[in-house]
C-alpha cells in the first residue's frame, strides 16, 4: 500500500514538471504586448491666418560711377589755356583746355587756300569742257579728250583740297579739349605751357555723379526667386542707408544681373541706379542696399516648426481632423520665422510640437489654439 503511494507521488511530480515545463515553453515565445495607441491624438497647434508681410533684406554694396572718362589730346602741342578746376561740374562739350593754335590756324589758312585755287581751276577746266563739247565736228577727238582729262583732274584736286581742308579743321578743333559726358572733374595738376601729346598720361578725369550706380550681391537662392518675377526686383523697394546711418532719400531703380554666379560665394552682383542730387553718394564708397517689398497673402511660421529635408521643406498640419505632413515654399526668412507662401487649405492648423511619422493619418484633437500662425 505504501508503495503505491509513492509511485502515485512520484507520477504526480513528473506532471507537475511537465506542465511547468509547457508553461515556461509558452511565457517565453509569447510577444510582449504593444502599447495601444489611442483613437484621437492630442496635439497642441495653432490655427493659420494669412497676412500681408513686410520683408526688409539687407546687403553691403559699393558705388560706382555710370560713366568715366580720362581726358586725353588727340594732338601734341603746348597748353595755352586751362578753363576749368578740380571739382568743378562740367558738361558734355565744355571747353576744358585750349592748345596753342598757331600751327593749326596757319594749316586751316592754308588749306582754306588750296581749296579757292582748286575751285577755280576747276571751274576753268569745267567751262573748256564743256564749250569743246558743242564745238561738235570742228574740234579734233584730241582735244576734246585732253579737255576732259583737264576736267576731271582739276575735279580731282578740289576734293583733294576739300579734304585737306577739313583735315585741318579737324586738327584745329582737337586743339579744343572738351568734356566728353557730363560730370564731376577730378584733380587737375595741369601749367600753362606744359606739351602734352596722345601719348602722355590723361590730363585730367571726370565722373558722372548722376545718376550713380550702386552694386551689390544676392545668393543663388534669392536670385532662382526673383527670376519667376517679371523683372527682377520689380516688387521691391530699393533704398541706401549711409555709412553714418542715414537713409538716402531716392530710391533706386534695378539695371540688370550680372551674366554668372560666383563659384566662390554661390552669389550674383546686381546693379541698381540712383539719382544722386547734391553728390552724396561719391564712387567706391560702402552703403548698405535695403531691398523693401510685401509679401501679400503669406503665412510666418518659427523656424522650428518648418522640417527641411533633402527633398524638401515640410510642416506638420492638422487638416479635416487628421494629422499629415505638407511641403512649403520659403519665400522669405524674418528673424526666428519663416515666410511661407499660402498654399494652405481654409482650417488648417500648423501643430507645434514634435510628431511621430507613424502618426501620420491619425484622427487629431486640438489640445490648445491660442495663438495664431
Amino acid at each position: 500500500m505504501r508503495k503505491k503511494l509513492y509511485a502515485i507521488l512520484i507520477l504526480a511530480g513528473f506532471g507537475l514538471a511537465f506542465l511547468g515545463g509547457l508553461f515556461y515553453s509558452s511565457f517565453q515565445t509569447q510577444k510582449p504586448l504593444e502599447p495601444l495607441k489611442p483613437a484621437v491624438l492630442s496635439l497642441r497647434a495653432n490655427k493659420i491666418l494669412p497676412k500681408d508681410v513686410e520683408i526688409s533684406q539687407k546687403y553691403i554694396g559699393y558705388i560706382t560711377p555710370i560713366h568715366e572718362a580720362n581726358v586725353k589730346p588727340f594732338i601734341s602741342g603746348f597748353i595755352e589755356k586751362i578753363y576749368v578746376k578740380g571739382g568743378e561740374t562740367v558738361h558734355a562739350g565744355d571747353v576744358l583746355v585750349i592748345l596753342k593754335q598757331d600751327e593749326y590756324i596757319s594749316a586751316l589758312k592754308a588749306a582754306h587756300a588750296a581749296v579757292l585755287k582748286m575751285k577755280a581751276n576747276f571751274q576753268n577746266a569745267e567751262t573748256y569742257y564743256k564749250r569743246i563739247q558743242k564745238a561738235g565736228k570742228s574740234i579734233s577727238a584730241t582735244e576734246l579728250e585732253s579737255a576732259e582729262a583737264a576736267y576731271l583732274s582739276a575735279a580731282a584736286s578740289l576734293e583733294q583740297a576739300k579734304a585737306d581742308y577739313s583735315s585741318a579743321e579737324v586738327n584745329y578743333d582737337y586743339t579744343l579739349i572738351r568734356a566728353p559726358i557730363d560730370g564731376v572733374v577730378g584733380d587737375v595738376s595741369l601749367t600753362k605751357g606744359n606739351y602734352v601729346s596722345p601719348s602722355t598720361p590723361a590730363l585730367l578725369n571726370i565722373v558722372q555723379y548722376s545718376p550713380i550706380r550702386v552694386v551689390f550681391s544676392i545668393s543663388d537662392k534669392e536670385y532662382l526667386y526673383e527670376l519667376k518675377k517679371e523683372k527682377p526686383f520689380a516688387e521691391e523697394t530699393l533704398k541706401l542707408e549711409l555709412p553714418n546711418g542715414q537713409i538716402f532719400k531716392n530710391t533706386g531703380t534695378f539695371q540688370y544681373t550680372d551674366n554668372s554666379i560666383d563659384k566662390k560665394t554661390t552669389s550674383i552682383a546686381v546693379y541698381a541706379d540712383f539719382k544722386n542730387i547734391g553728390k552724396i553718394l561719391t564712387p567706391n564708397t560702402y552703403v548698405n542696399v535695403l531691398s523693401q517689398s510685401k509679401l501679400k497673402n503669406a503665412v510666418c511660421v518659427q523656424k522650428n516648426l518648418v522640417v527641411m529635408e533633402d527633398n524638401g521643406n515640410f510642416v506638420y498640419l492638422i487638416r479635416n481632423h487628421k494629422l499629415i505632413k505638407e511641403r512649403v515654399d520659403i519665400l522669405a526668412t524674418l528673424g526666428e520665422t519663416f515666410v511661407l507662401k499660402n498654399s494652405f487649405q481654409k482650417n488648417d492648423a500648423i501643430v507645434t510640437e514634435n510628431v511621430n511619422e507613424s502618426d501620420l493619418g491619425s484622427t487629431v484633437q486640438i489640445l490648445e489654439n491660442k495663438k495664431e500662425a
